[in-house]
């Protein structure tokens, strides 16, 4: 009996099974090209289409890009155009409130340096009263005019009366229950024209309807006393 020895080569084994792996890979991507080209696949047609998509995407993303930066442009235009023309609108309202005061003003000279109908004598101008802020408190404001053809001062007395409900019931304030010093009265003198203004507190639940306002003159040959009534603002 003859004995044979075999020498054991594992390597080798390795290198085949390697060898059969590769070619089990490379069959099965040849046969899934296959399958694909069966099928009407292109695979450098699609890497084609892939690189166009790829700078289509790229010049979309860079037109994004543009419309964003001019729309900010515009947005911001649009503010500062917003803000001008909110400066402006509120320049042309003060103007225009200054237009007519002015000519509030003018109309009020021209009174009393060339009357067309104006008696000689003492008149009752104005009287104007607005709230001033605090509780029951007003401003207001009486002016008194004499045209320029009178050359000797004015002087004398206003008194003041409100005309009003408390309750259900009609009542009379005179200036000396509604000024902070119980004024009786208001001194005028001018030889033209005066504006005298002084403060308001009607008592709480009073509703003013109407002032009356009563000028007397100190020289009563020249003008006798005379009154005018005013409806309380709204």
């Amino acid at each position: 009996m003859s004995l044979v020895v075999k020498a054991h080569q594992p390597w080798k084994v390795r290198i085949i099974l390697a060898l059969l792996a590769v070619a089990m890979l490379v069959i099965g991507y040849t046969l899934f090209e296959y399958g694909r080209f069966s099928a009407g696949y292109d695979s450098i047609e699609v890497g084609e289409e892939h690189t166009v998509l790829l700078d289509h995407l790229g010049e979309l993303e860079d037109n994004i890009d543009q419309l964003l930066a001019q729309k900010a442009v515009l947005e911001r235009a649009a503010q500062i155009e917003r803000k001008a023309y909110d400066e402006l609108d509120t320049t042309l309202k003060v103007l225009q409130a200054e237009i007519i005061e002015l000519k509030g003003e003018l109309a009020f000279y021209r009174g009393i340096v060339s009357p067309k109908d104006a008696a000689r004598g003492l008149h009752l101008q104005e009287f104007h009263v607005e709230a001033n802020g605090k509780p029951n408190g007003y401003q207001f404001k009486v002016t008194l005019t004499q045209v320029l053809k009178n050359d000797r001062s004015a002087a004398g007395l206003i008194r003041i009366k409100i005309v009003g409900t408390q309750g259900e019931q009609s009542k009379v304030l005179d200036l000396s229950q509604v000024t902070e010093k119980s004024l009786k009265a208001i001194n005028y003198r001018f030889r033209y024209f005066q504006s005298l203004e002084g403060e308001l507190i009607l008592p709480s639940g009073f509703t003013p309807q109407r002032v009356t306002v009563s000028v007397v003159p100190k020289d009563r040959r020249r003008k006798e006393p005379f009154e005018k009534t005013f409806n309380w603002p709204t």
